[in-house]
């Protein structure tokens, strides 16, 4: 039997520039049974799922959906690691996103984003978002072309910080980035200052280290894809030249606070 699209959900996270790993859309129980005694098929992909619909029996099947039939589907992270990229500010802990194609505008694809009370869960995960999928306004789309929907996902956006362990004697030591966009000024250090925990530790710890500090300028997505190309200098003012301690920084992770701590020698 020859079947033809008939919508089209995909999972779009920032944090992934290429396949989406450690999410996974499934359907509602109802949903489900639903789609099945009209004869649909579901077809994972790579970034969610296509919902297929019978060529010969299109038509019968089209005016047998009710206008308020809702499709239902829940995305679920695989791992605890999705959790820690994911940004879910503004959602409570017993809340989790929720996505509609209802009053989505013309020509948008992205599905309108609001908030519902936790439900489901998948091999001991709670879903992190429930999609609805309004019937009536799949078949107006699909009068034009299959309609694919997206269900985006903010990685979370953090500053990074470099605490670097150096020489006493160490000076003039800057970061330097190849997208000028992306800035490290170095943070002032006061020998009487104890509110910064981690400089405390450094200082009890190696007594006789010199302690630099850097942060970026503006808040960072997390990505899987790692920024390279900065670098850790030690400029020379005298001879007017540069000296590359690192080549390539090492990207802080938001499951450590965006914090990195390097010893340089």
């Amino acid at each position: 039997m020859k079947y033809g699209e008939f919508f089209q959900i995909e999972i779009v996270h920032h944090y992934f520039l290429d396949e989406i790993a450690d999410l996974i859309l499934l359907p509602e129980a109802q949903t489900r049974r639903l789609l099945e005694k009209q004869h649909f098929l579901i077809k994972r992909t790579g970034k969610g799922i296509k919902v297929l619909i019978p060529e010969k029996e299109k038509n019968t099947i089209l005016s047998g959906i009710e206008s308020n039939d809702v499709f239902v589907f829940h995305v679920f992270p695989t791992s605890d690691s999705v959790l820690e990229f994911t940004d879910t500010s503004g959602f409570e802990n017993d809340k989790m996103m929720l996505f509609t194609n209802e009053r989505l505008g013309v020509d948008n694809v992205e599905l309108v984003r609001s908030e519902t009370v936790q439900e489901g869960k998948f091999k001991g995960f709670s879903a992190m978002a429930r999609v609805e999928i309004k019937a009536s306004e799949v078949i107006t789309d699909i009068n034009v072309t299959s309609p694919v929907y997206q269900v985006v996902f903010n990685s979370k956006s953090i500053k990074w910080k470099y605490y670097f362990l150096a020489n006493p004697d160490d000076s003039n030591i800057v970061i330097d980035a190849k997208d000028e966009q992306l800035q490290f000024k170095e943070l002032e250090i006061k020998e009487d200052d104890t509110s910064d925990q981690i400089i405390t530790s450094l200082r009890l710890n190696f007594p006789d280290t010199k302690i630099l500090v850097f942060e970026s300028n503006t808040s960072i997505p997390s990505s899987n894809k790692p920024i390279k190309d900065i670098k850790l200098i030690q400029k020379d003012s005298v001879i007017q030249a540069d000296s590359t301690l690192i080549k390539h920084l090492p990207n802080p992770k938001s499951s450590d606070q965006g914090i990195q701590i390097i010893k340089i020698k």
